[in-house]
């Protein structure tokens, strides 16, 4: 009986905590979802710079994936305005383009990159938020 107390305490306290855990991780998924709806450029920047980080791009690489990226924001936006499907066509090119900016080696990572993140599907079905796409994979992993 003496026990008890404590134990009981103990569990609130850790249930506690996963609920603010849960409840934050929700909150900051969805401030950053209107975030990048509201400020687009900063995922290009984002992803500019992941890709930069992962892949060691040199400076030539850097200007060239930059262009790309603010050509493919560009793009999209249009695409959006004009309420047309083409986004997977402008993903496919997208990630093409970059392809043949890189080395073999990197061209691994990325194509890496690109089966964990899905950057750039083809398919639609990837996501320009990286962290909330490993957040989806983990969730579909259990059951």
């Amino acid at each position: 009986m003496k026990y008890l107390k404590p134990i009981v305490l103990l569990l609130l306290v850790f249930l506690a905590g996963i609920s603010v855990g849960v409840v934050g991780t929700r909150y900051e998924i969805r401030r950053s979802i209107r975030q990048a709806v509201r400020q687009p450029e900063l995922v290009r920047l984002r992803i500019e710079r992941d890709l930069t980080r992962e892949l060691a791009l040199d400076p030539t690489q850097q200007a060239k994936l930059d262009e790309i990226l603010v050509n493919t924001q560009q793009q999209v936006a249009t695409a959006r305005q004009e309420r047309q499907p083409r986004f997977r066509a402008i993903l496919a090119e997208t990630q093409k383009r970059i392809s043949e900016i890189l080395t073999p080696e990197q061209r691994q990572k990325f194509e890496k990159i690109q089966a964990e993140y899905g950057l750039f599907s083809p398919r639609g079905q990837g996501s320009i938020f990286p962290r909330l796409q490993k957040l989806r994979n983990r969730q579909e992993e259990t059951p």
